[in-house]
């Protein structure tokens, strides 16, 4: 192990320092992904130097929280503030572990590749043709997030990446977009690029029955899914102070539990042959990731259901990060109203994904057949770019 970084405090807001765990805990999750489902060690190496940055990130924030309290009364109120760091810190952790997977050579087994097409958020990796409208425009330019629902998350230029890239940041002819959106966004995306790469090969080799792999494809789809949108849950009642979203976030919690449970018990009894183990090991450590993630969810609604009012910083914190949460009212005029979510399509239109949706003074979990009606208050999630074209649409202000 190399010699640790000695933390020297720096006069940073609690707000920049939380803002900023925030934004590359939850970006590094999605960065390790596409290491593994690439086979990308550049990749997975610049995830290990996100996590000792968030590391270092933490460490200034508990010695400014520390300099900020001066009784028990401060301390109290910025402990909401210290618990949902640590959350994020303990996200960044897991995307870390993930990078093992490659490495350390574990291998992606072929249900891995087959469950992140099964995903609600897709992620992509494709090269910039000579021929793409992409060429010579900035990110900000091309407004994918409200475009196609699309957010470009790394670029790899020659032997160089650019993570998170600016708005400012010109795409060139030969450049390898990482992204992740939408599905229907990001087919529109990858061919508006060029065409989606090819992954890695290591298809492996699978003995198991089919039935057996078709069940533990959809219960990794369903715990990558869960852990998910119990952050996105988590970090929406603390926005609005609630109660019921927070229980939630608790029951999902118990739910992930015994499902992740029954996914290791299923991959274990599943007859794999030994040359399959090391593929096996990487699926089993991508089940402990999701499990991990929703822990930290739990954590954060752990703030609400221990009655302390969420510090003014967190609500700034959210409403400021890459992806937040807005809370909107569907109107009459609305070309959402009577439509199916489905045939809503938001995420694609919008960069936002609907997680809940407040009628007549109960919150309702939505499905893709659930009909959107004039006074439904949805809780949505996503890319702050499209926070504006959500509000316009529920508004009744974009056809």
């Amino acid at each position: 192990m190399g010699e640790l970084e000695r933390i020297r405090y720096r006069p940073i807001s609690i707000r920049e320092l939380l803002t900023e765990m925030k934004d590359t805990s939850e970006l590094m999750i999605d960065l390790a992904y596409s290491a593994a489902l690439f086979d990308s060690k550049e990749l997975a190496e610049e995830v290990l130097e996100l996590e000792s940055y968030v590391d270092n990130l933490a460490y200034l924030l508990t010695m400014n929280a520390m300099l900020a309290a001066r009784d028990a009364e401060d301390a109290e109120t910025l402990l909401s503030v210290t618990m949902v760091a640590n959350a994020a810190d303990k996200i960044s952790d897991a995307a870390a572990d993930m990078t093992i997977i490659v490495l350390k050579g574990i291998g992606v087994h072929p249900l891995i590749r087959r469950a992140f097409q099964k995903v609600e958020e897709h992620l992509t990796r494709v090269k910039v043709e000579a021929d793409s409208f992409f060429v010579d425009k900035t990110v900000g330019e091309l407004k994918l997030a409200p475009a196609m629902g699309v957010d470009v998350i790394a670029i790899h230029r020659g032997r160089k990446w650019i993570i998170d890239p600016d708005d400012d940041e010109v795409i060139r002819e030969g450049d390898i977009l990482i992204a992740r959106g939408a599905p229907g966004g990001i087919d529109e995306f990858e061919e508006a690029a060029g065409g989606e790469m090819e992954g890695s090969e290591g298809e492996g080799i699978m003995t198991m029955s089919p039935e057996v792999s078709e069940t533990l494809v959809k219960k990794l789809v369903e715990l990558k899914n869960t852990s998910e949108l119990m952050l996105d849950l988590a970090y929406s009642a603390l926005l609005l102070n609630s109660k019921e979203l927070a229980e939630e976030v608790e029951r999902l919690e118990e739910y992930m539990d015994d499902l992740h449970t029954e996914f290791e018990l299923l991959a274990l009894s599943s007859g794999f042959s030994p040359k399959e183990s090391k593929d096996f090991l990487g699926l089993i450590r991508l089940g402990v990731v999701t499990e991990t993630i929703a822990d930290a969810a739990a954590q954060i609604a752990e703030v609400v259901l221990r009655g302390l009012k969420p510090h003014p910083i967190l609500q700034k914190v959210i409403e400021e990060a890459d992806e937040t949460v807005i809370r909107v009212e569907i109107t009459e005029n609305s070309t959402l109203t009577g439509k199916k979510l489905r045939e809503a399509k938001i995420p694609e239109r919008t960069g936002m994904w609907v997680l809940a949706i407040r009628r007549g003074g109960k919150w309702i979990r939505p499905k893709p057949d659930t009909v959107l009606q004039a006074g439904d208050v949805i809780i949505a999630s996503g890319y702050a770019e499209g926070e504006e074209d959500l509000t316009q649409l529920a508004i009744g202000q974009k056809q």
